[in-house]
């Protein structure tokens, strides 16, 4: 997995849960570089340890994490990439191949997840999310937390899932309300 999700859950830790929570959680951790690949066994000890913690199921922990690692972290990271999008729709049909295939070229290890977005209905998008992690908990935050980044109220529904037999976990992502007033130009 790559290091970017290991710092940014740090970050995530040290702000919404205390830096003596992130302390206790990521005690013994090596300090993770944004530049390598760790195990993915690595990363599940470490929310298995922060679930324990935090006392919250890991489904809901994945997706607070989620959002707010987009809102937040990738905001800030790849504000270029959101600052070419003038929506939260826009960003989700571009996020595959600026991402992913360039962490694929530089870590080789890294394994980022396949996820394909299409546009269905009315304006509606579809998101396939294949990965040998599972954590698509995860994906729907950093979805939503998509949405708080252009200041946007998404729906995300979860119509199959890995964990219950599927091969692969497909969302269905609905753009109902666009907020007045959106500071989505201060912020990112």
């Amino acid at each position: 997995m790559h290091g970017l999700i290991f710092a940014s859950f740090r970050d995530y830790l040290v702000t919404e849960h205390g830096a003596g929570v992130a302390n206790d959680i990521t005690a013994g951790e090596p300090q993770y570089t944004l530049s390598q690949a760790y195990p993915d066994e690595q990363f599940l000890a470490l929310l298995e340890r922060a679930c324990a913690r935090i006392a919250l199921p890991r489904e809901e922990l994945l997706f607070e994490f989620g959002a707010f690692t987009a809102a937040t972290t990738f905001a800030r990271l790849y504000s270029v990439l959101f600052k070419h999008s003038q929506t939260a729709r826009d960003f989700l049909l571009t996020v595959e191949t600026p991402i992913h295939e360039v962490i694929r070229e530089t870590l080789p290890d890294a394994r980022p997840p396949e996820i394909a977005v299409t546009e269905v209905g009315e304006g509606d998008l579809q998101i396939v999310y294949t990965s040998p992690r599972r954590i698509c908990a995860m994906l729907r935050g950093l979805v939503e937390g998509t949405g708080r980044v252009y200041d946007e109220a998404l729906e995300v529904e979860e119509l199959e899932c890995m964990h219950h037999g599927a091969p692969a976990c497909r969302f269905e992502v609905r753009f109902p309300y666009t907020r007045a007033g959106s500071a989505r130009a201060e912020r990112v």
